[in-house]
């Protein structure tokens, strides 16, 4: 009887011990079974970053390249404010750029394109040519092809002359250093909107190299910020 008693609890014991290590298998099974489906989840999370990644890349490719497109359109628009154009400058020329302008603007690639950093850049002009193609009296502006530098010099006098603060924009511009352009152009584009919002204001007391100086600069800035936009966004 005793020897059975032993060899009863001798197969306790060895039951007790398949019993922990089957127990630890399983416990080992299922640590390796979560770890394998915690793996399988950061990959699929991994993936669903990579593809939301992508697809964001080529929709903003897509966009740059809509971008290039409409600011290209916008840009031949502004041909009569250029330097070596021929075009009379006068009270129904900036009404008939004022209308091509909207047309633009309302277009399929037109304004819906436009970003906030040249927006106000946009509306600075549009402004412009609104207000002085609303005059009660006709006028004209006198084309002169002096160096750069002269037009920027005579309409820097004419911001100054109503202590406007878009003459800080216009120095930036004339510095030329971009390299903080998508963080600074919203508050640039404030200011400047609202000095040639002055200028307009005060138009009949401007002479016609004055008023060509004006519109000429103010087209030529939107133009600039069109470019400095776009290759801000190729970085």
């Amino acid at each position: 009887m005793a020897y059975l008693n032993e060899i009863l609890n001798l197969l306790m014991l060895v039951l007790l011990a398949l019993g922990a290590y089957a127990l630890m298998a399983m416990r080992a099974a299922v640590k390796t079974s979560g770890e394998e489906l915690a793996k399988a989840a950061i990959r699929q999370l991994e993936w669903r970053a990579e593809l939301t990644r992508e697809l964001q890349k080529t929709r903003g490719i897509e966009r740059q390249q809509l971008r290039f497109k409409s600011y290209g359109a916008l840009w031949k628009e502004l041909r009569p404010l250029a330097i070596y154009d021929d075009t009379a400058i006068d009270k129904k020329a900036v009404s008939d750029l004022s209308s091509k302008l909207s047309d633009w603007y309302f277009s399929e690639c037109g304004g819906l394109l436009l970003t906030p950093q040249a927006r106000d850049f946009y509306f600075a002009l549009q402004d412009l040519l609104r207000a002085t193609s609303r005059t009660p009296e006709q006028w004209s502006a006198t084309r002169f092809e002096e160096p750069e530098g002269d037009r920027h010099h005579i309409f820097r006098k004419v911001l100054e002359a109503r202590g406007s603060d878009a003459t800080s924009v216009l120095d930036y511009f004339w510095e030329g250093k971009f390299e903080n352009w998508p963080k600074e152009a919203n508050d640039l584009g404030k200011k400047w909107r609202a000095g040639i919002k002055d200028v307009a204001a005060a138009w009949n007391e401007l002479d016609e190299r004055q008023r060509f100086a004006s519109l000429q600069q103010v087209g030529s800035k939107l133009r600039t910020s069109l470019v400095t936009d776009l290759e801000s966004r190729l970085l």
